[in-house]
């Protein structure tokens, strides 16, 4: 995901030193990973995975509110890359 600094103003807010939420309905996803990137040190490597999932009616077979979309694939991903039991595992 792009962390376009040009994005960081909407962070900002008079009652706090940062918002945790952007003021604009535009870049969500971005401005939500450059408040976390304010909280990461120098060298570490992380990432924002947005998944957001929020319906506001009933479908059929989907109810209102939110869902985990694509935190499935997410985990499998992590448990492939970290898991270390597979590692060790000789079986």
């Amino acid at each position: 995901m792009p962390l376009w600094d040009g994005y960081a103003d909407l962070l900002e807010t008079d009652i706090a030193d940062l918002g945790n939420a952007g003021s604009s309905p535009f870049a969500g996803t971005i401005t939500a990973a450059l408040f976390l990137k304010r909280f990461v040190g120098e060298g570490i490597a992380w990432a924002h995975v947005d998944t957001f999932a929020w319906r506001p009616s009933a479908k059929h077979g989907r109810p209102k509110g939110g869902a985990a979309l694509g935190m499935r694939a997410a985990w499998a991903m992590l448990q492939a890359r970290y898991d270390r039991r597979r590692k060790s595992d000789p079986a």
